[in-house]
C-alpha cells in the first residue's frame, strides 16, 4: 500500500515533505446549541498530529482516521483497532466520493482551518494561552459568522465559534498532552501488522462471509455501505 511506504519514507533523514506542522497532541470538544441556547450536544475527540499525518479520534472510540499529506497527495487510512483492520483510500478514491484531496483540506484537517481563511478575516492581537502568544480572528467564512483564536505556535485555534442563525457551534481545545497519551498512537510498524485492504477492492468482497462480517463494523468508513461498485458516486463522511 503507497500509505504504509509513504510513511515509512517519512522517517527517513533527509525526506522532504511539502507541509510541515509542529506535533500536536491534544483532546478537543465540539458542542452544538440550539438558539436560543440551553443545552448543548458536546463531543470529545482527539487530534494526533505529526509533521505531515494526523490522526483523529472520538474519546473511547475503538476506531480512527489517519491521513497523510504527502508530495501534494492526500491519503486516507480508515482504522479499526479491535480488529487490526484498515481500510486504505488514494486521494483519487477520496475526490471519486466527494471528499476532496487538495492541501486546503488536508488543512482543514490538521490545522481546522485553512491559511486563505485566515488571511479572510481581521487580526487583533489575543491573550497568551501557556506563556505563548494568540491572535483573535473574527470574519465570515462560508457565509458563517465566525470568531476564532489562533495559536501560531502549535498552528492550532485554541478555539473556533461558528454562529449560525439557528445555533452556534464551538470546537475548543480542552488539554494538551506533553507526557503519557490517552490512547496508544498509531505507528508505521502497527500499520504493517494490520490487515489491509484498498477501498476499491471492497465491492469484489461481497460474497466473502468473513469479509462481509467485518466490513459491517465499519459503519462509518466513506462509500463502504452506499455503492460498492460504482466509485462515481459521492458519499459525505462526517471527519472529526
Amino acid at each position: 500500500m503507497k500509505y504504509s511506504a509513504i510513511l515509512l519514507l517519512s522517517l527517513l533523514p533527509g525526506f522532504a515533505v511539502a507541509e510541515t506542522l509542529p506535533d500536536l497532541d491534544a483532546r478537543f470538544e465540539t458542542s452544538q446549541c440550539e438558539l436560543p441556547c440551553k443545552h448543548s450536544i458536546k463531543r470529545e475527540w482527539l487530534m494526533l498530529r505529526g509533521a505531515n499525518q494526523v490522526e483523529l479520534r472520538d474519546v473511547n472510540a475503538k476506531r480512527s482516521d489517519l491521513w497523510q499529506w504527502q508530495d501534494d497527495t492526500l491519503d486516507y487510512v480508515y482504522l479499526m483497532h479491535g480488529q487490526q483492520r484498515a481500510i486504505d483510500y488514494t486521494s483519487i478514491d477520496l475526490r471519486l466520493l466527494g471528499i476532496g484531496a487538495s492541501e486546503s483540506k488536508w488543512q482543514a484537517l490538521a490545522k481546522l482551518v485553512t491559511s486563505s481563511e485566515l488571511a479572510s478575516m481581521e487580526k487583533t492581537p489575543g491573550k497568551p494561552y501557556e506563556k505563548m502568544a494568540t491572535e483573535i480572528y473574527r470574519g465570515t467564512l462560508n457565509g458563517v459568522a465566525t470568531e476564532l483564536t489562533w495559536i501560531p505556535a502549535l498552528q492550532i485555534p485554541l478555539q473556533v465559534e461558528y454562529r449560525y442563525p439557528k445555533q452556534i457551534v464551538t470546537v475548543k481545545l480542552v488539554e494538551r498532552y506533553q507526557g503519557k497519551l490517552p490512547v496508544q498512537k498509531t505507528t508505521a510498524k502497527q500499520l504493517q501488522e494490520y490487515q489491509h485492504v484498498d477501498f476499491v477492492d471492497i465491492g469484489d468482497m461481497e460474497h466473502d462471509k468473513q469479509a462481509v462480517a467485518w466490513l459491517a463494523e465499519a459503519k462509518d468508513a466513506p462509500g463502504v455501505h452506499v455503492h460498492h461498485h460504482d466509485h462515481g458516486d459521492h458519499h459525505e463522511h462526517g471527519v472529526n
